[in-house]
């Protein structure tokens, strides 16, 4: 009887045994750590350029049903499962109708254009997203409409006729011709403020009447239940006559009296000063284009040198919550304006500039595309840089607009090929995702101190939030780092990302022993101080 006794006892010892090892083959904390998902301003956002990202009725015009029969791959509902990406905010570009591909020049702000469905289509999408939920910010254009809009198209006539004290007053219009009113009014001896092209004339931000138009329109997306805007142009608010800050400061707080809770977060592709004033208004996020795109500094510190990075970091977010101490920093690499990731870097560097960014405080941003690496055919022209998404390398997708290349094969696989390869970039992506929902003090903390490695090529964030603190390290290098820890008090292993080839990954995995931890080359480490 004791024989089988301990034979019994033997074989569970051995199945428990199997099965820790099974549940978690590479010791790597992040499988078995639980993400919480996320109930406040603090996201991962996907950027979505609708007419590039799923076809749903073949007119090779990307729709927003299309977006809804992909949105299990943004996020499943289970921040702890399943082959999605985790993020749980999405930003969808400009839906409005428009006359152009992009939808930036709007006719109607209260409806969808037919290329993308219909606002029941929208409808049918929000609701969904909120199942899951994922916040929904839209594109929203402030600085300027389209030259086909209603009120445009009647300032015209009335100002063909002499008369400015009608729809004109709804556009920056003058008698005078200068670098600013440039663009006639055509029968008439007056000129209009347009200053992206002459399809998209100037709002006048200053007048009560447009901002009771802005109000209905706010209201009218609220309503509808969006959870708040992305703010093109907010750098272009400023003119001779409106004061930038004030009228987003209006603006803002007209869309708080709606929905307390609304986000928004403002393109303000200007220099760090003018951002940390636009601050003042009390908006939440702007995207912070310093660290992003090519020769931003994310980009630069995934070759190597991320100490010098570290310390800017921290400088720009001290400054942001100096002017607004709410400010969500909005993170990012590349969006529809820029040059695709993958044609600036190798993959190894993608991934280490997806840690660095994604492992900052703040919200994140990532470009439709950018997690599986699609590479702009040219570098010249915005159509390059909005080509269609590739959910599988062996049955591409026929979508076209103006301007628009031919769609190719993605070098490093579609979604279908990435999601089947343990360690491709697309996969880097949603562990750097479930790392931050594992570990809420990386988006909301503040970033106490950067340690200093004594070497360019290794640094760490001190990041605290509410009194819980985490070190998130960082070795851009190409050896292995041995560090002694001392910025926290027992350091606890929460998960690392390694920037490798997927077709040749690294073997290496971080050691924590004690005080003392070993950092793999081209790693980054996120550690917790245990109470």
């Amino acid at each position: 009887m004791k024989k089988v006794l301990s034979l019994l006892l033997a074989i569970c010892l051995i199945v428990s045994l199997l099965a820790a090892c099974g549940g978690n083959k590479s010791g790597d904390p992040v499988d078995n750590n639980k993400a919480e998902a996320s109930k406040d301003k603090y996201r991962d956002y996907y950027q979505v350029w609708i007419g590039s990202f799923c076809d749903s009725n073949n007119d090779k015009i990307g729709d927003l049903p299309g977006v809804l029969s992909k949105l299990d791959y943004i996020n499943d509902g289970d921040p702890n499962g399943g082959d999605d990406l985790g993020a749980d905010g999405i930003w969808l570009s400009p839906m409005m109708p428009s006359q152009s591909y992009h939808k930036y020049n709007v006719r109607d702000y209260f409806n969808i254009d037919p290329d993308f469905g219909t606002l029941e289509d929208f409808d049918k999408l929000l609701t969904a997203c909120h199942e899951r939920g994922v916040k929904v910010i839209i594109d929203l254009v402030l600085n300027h409409s389209g030259n086909d809009h209603e009120f445009f198209e009647k300032a015209g006539e009335e100002l063909r006729e002499g008369k400015e004290d009608g729809y004109a007053r709804y556009y920056n219009v003058s008698k005078t011709q200068d670098s600013t009113y440039n663009r006639p009014v055509m029968g008439s001896d007056y000129y209009y403020e347009g200053q992206f092209d002459s399809t998209m004339p100037d709002w006048n931000l200053s007048y009560q009447g447009t901002r009771d138009y802005f109000e209905k329109v706010t209201k009218f997306w609220l309503d509808r239940g969006v959870d708040g805007f992305r703010l093109d142009a907010i750098k272009h608010f400023e003119d001779k006559d409106t004061d930038g800050v004030e009228f987003m400061k209006w603006f803002y707080q007209m869309a708080q009296g709606y929905n307390p809770d609304v986000y928004m977060v403002g393109e303000n592709w200007s220099e760090s000063g003018d951002i940390y004033e636009m601050y003042d208004s009390g908006i939440d996020s702007q995207f912070n284009f310093k660290f992003a795109g090519n020769g931003g500094e994310f980009i630069v510190a995934s070759h190597g040198n991320v100490a010098d990075m570290a310390t800017k970091l921290k400088k720009f977010d001290d400054n942001i919550k100096k002017h607004n101490e709410k400010a969500i920093n909005a993170n990012f690499l590349s969006n529809h304006d820029m040059l695709r990731l993958y044609s600036i870097l190798e993959e190894e560097d993608n991934k280490m500039a997806a840690a660095l960014y994604m492992l900052a405080p703040g919200n994140t941003f990532t470009y439709y595309g950018e997690e599986i690496g699609i590479e702009a055919p040219s570098s010249k022209g915005d159509a390059n840089y909005r080509t269609a998404m590739i959910w599988d390398n062996e049955n591409l997708p026929d979508i076209k607009f103006q301007g628009s290349p031919a769609v190719q094969k993605n070098e490093l696989g579609g979604v279908e090929q990435q999601l089947g390869q343990e360690h491709s970039l697309l996969n880097t992506y949603r562990k750097l995702i479930k790392i931050r929902l594992q570990n809420p003090e990386i988006a909301r903390g503040s970033i106490e101190k950067v340690v200093d490695f004594e070497d360019p090529m290794c640094t760490g964030l001190l990041i605290n939030y509410n009194d819980s603190r985490v070190l998130v390290i960082h070795n851009g290098g190409k050896e292995a780092k041995e560090l002694t820890i001392d910025a926290i008090e027992k350091p606890e292993l929460r998960g690392w990302s390694t920037a490798d080839k997927a077709e040749s990954p690294s073997t290496e995995t971080p050691k924590l022993s004690n005080t003392k931890l070993s950092v793999p080359a081209r790693t980054s480490v996120v550690l917790k101080e245990k109470k």
